[in-house]
């Protein structure tokens, strides 16, 4: 009997048969999964189905199972690029080793070299993840069942969230750095991210039919709580935006994720090498998602509630929302102030 699953964006197929293993397949519509399992169903009845040996093993290579994971799973998520990372690094590590033999000493040992390699609680939770999806991936689409290795292991604590703030004069610095260089779509992304608090994600993934200058808002259709959501545009990022050649249908800015990673990269370590001031040089740890938090920490400082916070951030828990906002003492000295 078939059924259809909705999984992120995609569509999984399955076919159970008594006796026999389960027929599974993943498309990008839910009409293709429907056509996929009719047509299998159709043969099945008739008898001229193909019967095709178990394509796996207890002896299969961790490779061969990651790399069939990555092209009918990952792909399909928003953490597709992330998520692929880790298993291309889990590749080089067991890729000819046998899925059976990942067991849970061999979890261990990567947790206490990722620790030692300075990694975070957060990162080591992502490989745990990641491992966990791929034994579950084994039972789900071959029936193979063996031990899930992250069983028993406990997870990391979270890490704590990161209060680093960019100032006036930081921000300053960098974008003199991409007019020195000549990066103006980075230029663009790093005013619009500290004016909006998007994330990275959703700044590239921004296209002009979501853009509305008249109403002065941006329209996020893809999230990463799974939500749309409005962004209010300031005045500042409504003028970055006019002065951006407009595309119909195109991106808002046409650059790749590699080469803003390279572009960004370029200018903080120029700007790193020209700080001149004593002191620890604020960067030296600068991370492109710095402007986020930066962003909704200005918003609390411009007096915004948690609600409104909320409604811009994305964040679903007030917990969340707080390893985010890092009010300014001088923020907070003004409002005391109100109240003498």
């Amino acid at each position: 009997m078939a059924s259809i699953q909705k999984r992120g964006s995609a569509y999984r197929a399955r076919i159970t048969r008594q006796g026999k293993s389960t027929l599974c397949a993943t498309f990008y519509s839910r009409n293709e999964a429907l056509a996929w399992a009719r047509e299998l169903e159709a043969k099945l009845r008739l008898g001229i189905y193909e019967e095709k040996s178990p394509p796996v093993g207890a002896d299969m290579a961790f490779r061969a199972a990651a790399e069939h994971y990555i092209a009918t799973h990952s792909i399909h998520k928003r953490n597709c690029t992330s998520e692929t990372g880790i298993f291309k690094i889990l590749i080089k590590r067991w890729g000819d080793l046998a899925v059976s033999k990942i067991d849970k000493q061999q979890v261990l040992a990567l947790r206490d070299e990722l620790l030692n390699n300075g990694r975070s609680s957060d990162t080591i939770n992502h490989y745990f993840n990641a491992i966990s999806k791929l034994f579950q991936m084994l039972e789900g689409d071959w029936d193979l069942v063996l031990p899930n290795p992250i069983k028993g292991i406990k997870r990391m604590p979270p890490s704590a969230g990161r209060t680093k703030r960019i100032t006036p004069e930081m921000e300053t610095q960098l974008l003199l750095a991409c007019n020195l260089f000549n990066l103006p779509s980075l230029r663009a992304i790093l005013i619009i991210s500290i004016e909006t608090g998007m994330r990275r994600g959703e700044t590239m993934s921004l296209k002009w039919e979501d853009v509305d200058l008249v109403n002065r808002k941006l329209y996020l259709h893809t999230t990463k709580n799974g939500e749309a959501r409005q962004i209010p545009l300031t005045k500042r990022s409504l003028i970055t935006l006019k002065e951006l050649e407009q595309i119909v249908g195109g991106f808002v800015f046409p650059i790749t994720l590699d080469s803003l990673r390279c572009q960004f990269k370029k200018i903080r370590k120029h700007c790193e090498a020209s700080w001149v001031q004593s002191g620890i040089n604020p960067f030296k740890e600068l991370r492109f998602h710095d402007f986020r938090h930066e962003a909704i920490s200005r918003l609390s400082d411009a007096g915004l509630n948690v609600i409104e916070l909320s409604c811009i951030s994305g964040h679903k828990t007030l917990a969340m929302l707080k390893r985010y906002t890092h009010p300014s003492h001088q923020a907070i000295f003004a409002k005391l102030d109100l109240h003498e």
